[in-house]
């Protein structure tokens, strides 16, 4: 039976870099295809995927602004981030995977932008808890503007 997938576009914000991992059905069918440390980063960039877009819904409103909420995905971010150098070894390019071989070439440069990726997600996890919607929002453009920024240089187009 043929069934229709209707495809997302990534929402554009005024002001905002795009969310991180944003992924159309085609790219969800194919990670339900990934194996080994493919798999594994693939479900730690979905994860923090949705914690984003789960922030970004309270940002604009579509959700309730939750602080416990906010710090708790940034905490896993943050946790997350040490993490993502280890799942990308030499090499590992076996489809799925979005990654460019330039992650090896620029190697420091990757790295780095997984460390900027835990500072930022430490201040949006500070922040949160204090209750400064404003400043939360400023902290979470950065932390976007990181993932994305790695996004344009490391990850395929969709």
């Amino acid at each position: 039976m043929f069934q229709h997938h209707q495809i997302h576009t990534r929402p554009l914000l005024v002001g905002a870099i795009v969310t991180l991992c944003l992924m159309n059905p085609l790219t969800l069918s194919a990670h339900g295809k990934a194996t080994g440390i493919v798999k594994e980063r693939m479900d730690m960039m979905k994860t923090m995927d949705r914690q984003m877009r789960s922030i970004m819904a309270m940002m604009k409103g579509k959700s309730s602004f939750n602080t416990e909420k906010i710090s708790a995905y940034a905490k896993s971010i943050r946790v997350a981030s040490p993490k993502l150098p280890a799942l990308f070894p030499e090499g590992s390019l076996h489809k799925p995977t979005e990654a460019l071989p330039l992650i090896w070439e620029e190697w420091t440069q990757f790295s780095a932008l997984t460390e900027k990726m835990e500072k930022e997600a430490t201040a949006l996890q500070v922040l949160a808890v204090q209750d400064d919607r404003a400043k939360v929002s400023l902290q979470f453009a950065r932390l976007e503007k990181t993932c994305s920024g790695c996004h344009s240089d490391f990850r395929k187009e969709d």
